[in-house]
């Protein structure tokens, strides 16, 4: 088994989960010479973040919503319209 260093630090979210899972990945492996079949395992670190809406996204493990921007995060929790958002956010 072969585990892999989460990829980066999330910044601005004040809960406690790391909005990552670690998930097992099965390679099946076939050697050629021998005819021996295996399946290697390789353990990663997958992000918990799912696209909600324009500009927002939520963690599947803590329901966390975070905001790529801190305009849309004005948009969003005040209503402070900004037309960098888009047309939909005029």
């Amino acid at each position: 088994m072969t585990f892999y260093k989460p990829r980066g630090k999330v910044t601005n979210m004040k809960n406690s989960c790391k909005h990552q899972k670690l998930i097992e990945k099965r390679i099946p492996f076939y050697n050629d010479f021998t005819g021996d079949e295996s399946i290697d395992v390789i353990w990663e670190w997958e992000d918990t973040f799912k696209d909600i809406d324009l500009h927002r996204y939520k963690c599947t493990q803590c329901g966390e919503i975070g905001y790529y921007s801190g305009a849309a995060k004005d948009y969003y929790t005040k209503g402070t319209k900004n037309s960098m958002l888009g047309p939909t956010c005029d």
